[in-house]
This record gives structure tokens, C-alpha cells and sequence, in this order.
């Protein structure tokens, strides 16, 4: 059966977070036990691009699921929710290798009625329940430069960082502040 659909039947019997990543964590494991078929086809950039590409549909399941679970029926537009995941360092550079740590970024805009640390909050225990190892920062946009600031491995990070899925406001606003740094 398809992944999507399995987590909208989940989602429709209001499934606690945890059989999500359960089922989540088994579809990782498959695809994790036919990488070597998989390198077969696409070796070297090809693989590694391939690798990150399947890292992002999975985290940007976990985020779906997340906005679903918070706003139910009346979901506001992804562009309305203002959290971006955003990869960083060599994920960010789509050269992710296998078993490293994923360096995702969640950027936000603290606006009251969104309930933006509760979301951030599901979205990680969501994604270490399904076995992501996560190297992870959350800020909120105008705390970039100071960050940046503060230490030379992050802001080399955040140089090369890449959107992944949220508010593209959210991405443009983070790209600013990238482009102040």
C-alpha cells in the first residue's frame, strides 16, 4: 500500500503520533535495506542527490502530518504557517551520506494562534520516533545574525543551507537575513 495513503487512514482514525512514526520508521528501515539496489543505479553525486532527496519527502511527510494533526479539517495554507525546514551543512549541499546525521534547520516567526513551539515540538518527536538522527537548531528569524555571530561552524552551516518545505515567506525572510550574514 502507499505510504500517503496508510497515513491518511492513520490521520482519519486520529492515530497517536507514535503509530505514525512507527509505520514512518518501517518505510525508512525498507528503504534503508534496498540502498544497495539503489547504488547500483545511481552511484557517486547521483546517489548522494538521490539519498537527500528521499530524506527531504521524508521529513516533509513528518511535516504534513504535523499540520494535519494540529489544524485538522481547517489546515491553512502551507505559505500561512510560519515554520520553514530548512537542511543544512553537507545535507543542505545535497551530499547527505547514509547513516549521518540530518542537519535540518526549522526557522520560525513566533505569531501568536499558531501555537509554533507545539508544532516544532511534533514535528521532532515525530522525526526521532521514526529513527531520524538529528543534528538540529531551532530560531527564530531575527535570531540568525546573532547566531552567526556567535559561532564560525554555524554560520558556515547556514551558508549552506537549503529549503526544504513551509512558508516560502518564511524562506525568503530567512534568505535575507542569510544575505546580511
Amino acid at each position: 500500500m502507499d505510504l500517503n495513503i496508510e497515513i491518511e487512514s492513520l490521520l482519519d482514525k486520529q492515530a497517536p503520533d507514535f503509530k505514525i512514526s512507527k509505520l514512518l520508521k518501517q518505510e525508512i528501515r525498507n528503504y534503508l535495506d534496498n540502498l544497495e539496489e539503489i547504488f547500483k543505479e545511481t552511484q557517486g553525486k547521483a546517489f548522494l542527490v538521490h539519498h537527500t532527496k528521499k530524506v527531504d519527502q521524508f521529513l516533509s511527510i513528518i511535516y504534513k502530518v504535523v499540520l494535519r494533526k494540529m489544524f485538522q479539517a481547517f489546515q491553512p495554507m502551507r505559505n500561512s504557517v510560519p515554520i520553514a525546514l530548512v537542511a543544512l551543512g553537507s545535507y543542505g549541499r545535497e551530499q547527505l551520506c547514509v547513516y549521518s546525521d540530518i542537519d535540518l534547520m526549522i526557522v520560525y516567526k513566533d505569531i501568536p494562534g499558531y501555537n509554533i513551539k507545539e508544532i516544532i515540538e511534533k514535528i521532532l518527536y515525530i522525526a526521532w520516533d521514526a529513527g531520524f538522527q538529528l543534528g538540529h537548531r531551532v530560531h527564530e528569524i531575527s535570531e540568525l545574525p546573532e547566531v552567526a555571530r556567535s559561532d564560525i561552524t554555524i554560520k558556515t552551516a547556514l551558508l549552506e543551507s537549503r529549503f526544504i518545505i513551509g512558508s516560502n515567506f518564511i524562506w525568503m525572510e530567512t534568505q535575507r537575513q542569510l544575505g546580511i550574514i
